[in-house]
């Protein structure tokens, strides 16, 4: 293993984790500042609309999205919420993003030059290794006391260094929150397939399978996996003069550069909800009861 090339990529690293804490820094110092003059909604901070827009959701936002260091228990990272700023401080966030991506892809380096596999959990690695650098002295100059505390004694989220702030179009008219909560994955499974995963269960669950197999002329089946509640947003904007909808998927607090908030809808999770609007349902493309329980295979139509 050449030393010296472990040492360059050390130092890279310190210095892109540098770059990162200032302008989280610098970032934090602006939105304090904007306060007065830039709104912000957070929808799961308190119940009540001005709840939404205190100053406490704004504080809520600026740790969540400056975030690096994985987050205490009793701390949560937001899951939604859209922060007014100005110009000058949208494109600091824009800075951050690119600090990130720089950290992170020097992370993966990392990884490889020290034969760490993707299978391990590379933030505990990499939080380790600067841990013990900075314990030895290394780039300990680059840092105050309270971030070198934080190096020592936290674990770098790379899940968060790796999720972008997004940054929103200006003159907004109108964004909503919604739930994508009925989406599923569906993978074809070959008859060779099927009976190999039947091979695998218990004796009693084994022959079962097998007998039903075997009474089956499919030469396919499906295995549904459910997917989590994934946020998406549906927002719409002017730009010259032409109002543009948009959709997309979300997570975290987003940015928007103007002085106000648009019109808002939040949606709460539809697993929070305690009634849910009946929806009309396509028919699907495999019977809706698992064929085989035991190994959780459907039959198509």
């Amino acid at each position: 293993m050449d030393r010296s090339l472990q040492a360059e990529l050390v130092e890279r690293l310190f210095s892109s984790l540098s770059d990162i804490i200032l302008v989280a820094q610098d970032i934090r110092e602006l939105a304090l500042e904007e306060m007065d003059s830039y709104p912000v909604y957070v929808p799961t901070i308190g119940t009540s609309e001005e709840e939404h827009r205190s100053s406490v959701a704004r504080l809520a936002a600026i740790d969540s999205m400056t975030q690096i260091f994985r987050a205490n228990r009793d701390d949560k990272t937001l899951t939604a919420g859209i922060l007014c700023t100005s110009d000058q401080l949208a494109r600091k966030f824009e800075v951050f993003n690119n600090a990130k991506n720089t950290f992170v892809h020097l992370t993966t380096k990392a990884q490889r030059i020290y034969g760490v596999s993707n299978s391990s959990t590379p933030g505990r690695f990499i939080s380790t290794l600067l841990r013990n650098e900075l314990k030895q002295g290394t780039q300990r100059s680059l840092f105050d006391l309270a971030t070198r505390e934080q190096i020592i004694y936290n674990q770098i989220d790379l899940q968060a260094c790796r999720c972008m702030i997004r940054v929103l179009p200006k003159d907004m008219d109108v964004f909503s929150w919604t739930w994508s909560s009925s989406h599923k994955r569906i993978t074809k499974v070959t008859r060779s397939d099927a009976l190999k995963l039947a091979k695998n269960l218990t004796d009693e669950e084994r022959e079962s399978a097998l007998e039903t197999l075997a009474l089956c002329s499919d030469n396919e089946f499906a295995k549904v996996t459910p997917l989590k509640e994934q946020l998406r947003a549906n927002y719409a904007y002017f730009e010259d003069g032409v109002r543009i909808p948009k959709s997309t998927p979300l997570s975290g607090v987003v940015v928007l550069p103007q002085k106000n908030l648009p019109r808002l809808k939040w949606r709460q999770p539809p697993s929070q909800r305690e009634h849910i609007e009946p929806r009309i349902q396509r028919e699907s493309s495999i019977h809706d009861e698992p064929f085989i329980a035991e190994i959780g295979l459907h039959r198509y139509r």
